[in-house]
């Protein structure tokens, strides 16, 4: 609710597409600039204590702007500021959440998990939307920023009748230096996580730019108001939970579904650019948010079963740094690109960035496998062979001093 009526303020305030896309920006930034200390936060604290700490910093955050909004002293700078706090906050409750929601329920329901987990948020977009758009009409978007402030306080009971088990004994945690990178390292050693990263992030960059082109769409386009946005908003999500349900039926999540998710999410997105009504628009936005969550789910399942339990939230961190941290260039450029080339052709372009990302990312991951059984081959037959030293042919020469192969390690 909140979301949808901060970008309705904005747009009302300044008329600017731009100033929109930087609303959204901002609110992702810190994820970019501290995504990756927020996963260590996650794997050195206990995951419930960050999470009653940072759902309460969003309750606080949310009554400012009700405050601001009401009093009528909300200057653009102050909603761009209280947008990059919101961020902070993310930066950090983002990965413990993950990580909390896989140690609640064991290994072996981790993909099962994440997906009902997106389900519940989905569930949430759904609703909120439409109140959102009606209320926004009604009351004004100061309201809908109170009742945001005011509904934390069941998040936070919630999160206290959570009665967590006891945990084994601590291990010897990691000197602080360089913990932040050892989660971009644990990726970079896997080139599956590499590729599946390689294309959520580029996807949520430029493909996941709903706030502003659908706020233009309902403003510039068709014309319909906050409840028409409402509606967009809401068919995006019943699509989305259809996807997820979908999804959430895979026990074993793979990297093809993942491309393929890509690759039909964009071509969704492009054509819903396409359509030339209100209602086609509305039924386009169906298959975008079935694809859209194909995608998302099976990135999250995967993602967590590959990890480590010692690295889990530092792994979040980086996933979470992927999925969010792209949106200060994205947002702000598909807002020039809707307000100067259209805004037709500014959610087109999102859609094509996924269609390449998938593609390009499939291929590289195809010569990647091409490649490794080659390598383990010949590190097989050196390790059978091992390099001998040269016979000289001079009788009198003295005898070769041996050399040395060293121990290679092979995985």
């Amino acid at each position: 609710m909140q979301g949808v009526a901060l970008d309705w303020f904005v747009l009302n305030l300044t008329h600017s597409g731009t100033a929109v896309g930087w609303a959204a920006g901002l609110q992702f930034a810190p994820v970019l600039m501290f995504g990756l200390w927020g996963g260590v936060l996650a794997d050195r604290c206990d995951r419930r204590t960050l999470l009653l700490w940072t759902q309460s910093l969003y309750a606080v955050q949310a009554l400012l702007l009700t405050v601001l909004v009401l009093s009528g002293h909300a200057p653009l700078w102050l909603i761009y500021l209280l947008s990059f706090a919101l961020g902070c906050v993310f930066t950090v409750e983002n990965p413990a959440r993950l990580s909390f929601v896989t140690e609640l329920v064991g290994g072996s329901l981790i993909p099962n998990a994440a997906g009902l987990n997106i389900l519940s948020l989905n569930a949430a977009r759904l609703i909120g939307p439409a109140i959102a758009g009606v209320l926004i009409a009604v009351i004004g978007t100061g309201w809908v920023f109170a009742v945001n402030a005011v509904s934390f306080a069941v998040v936070t009971t919630g999160l206290l009748t959570i009665r967590p088990r006891a945990k084994p004994t601590p291990v010897e945690r990691d000197p602080w230096t360089g913990a932040g990178a050892a989660g971009l390292s644990y990726v970079a050693a896997r080139p599956e996580l590499v590729g599946v990263f390689t294309i959520f992030g580029l996807v949520a960059t430029f493909s996941l730019n709903f706030s502003t082109t659908l706020t233009l769409f309902a403003g510039r386009i068709f014309d319909v108001g906050s409840s028409g946005l409402g509606f967009m908003s809401t068919a995006l999500s019943v699509g989305t939970i259809a996807g997820t349900l979908a999804a959430t039926r895979r026990a074993s999540p793979r990297v093809r579904t993942v491309v393929i998710g890509a690759v039909l999410f964009g071509v969704s997105e492009a054509l819903a650019a396409l359509m030339p009504s209100y209602l086609t628009f509305l039924v386009m936005l169906l298959p975008a948010g079935f694809t859209l969550m194909t995608l998302n789910t099976a990135v999250s399942a995967f993602v967590q079963s590959e990890v480590s339990d010692a690295m889990r939230g530092r792994v979040m961190a980086v996933y979470t740094v992927v999925s969010m941290g792209g949106a200060p260039l994205g947002g702000p450029l598909i807002g020039w690109i809707s307000q100067h080339a259209g805004v037709r052709w500014g959610l087109a372009s999102g859609g094509a960035a996924a269609v390449v990302a998938a593609v390009t990312v499939a291929l590289w991951l195809s010569r990647q496998h091409a490649v490794a059984p080659r390598l383990l081959l010949r590190d097989r037959a050196a390790a059978a062979d091992p390099p001998r030293s040269p016979t000289l042919s001079a009788s009198n020469s003295p005898d070769p001093e041996p050399i040395s192969t060293g121990g290679i390690p092979h995985d």
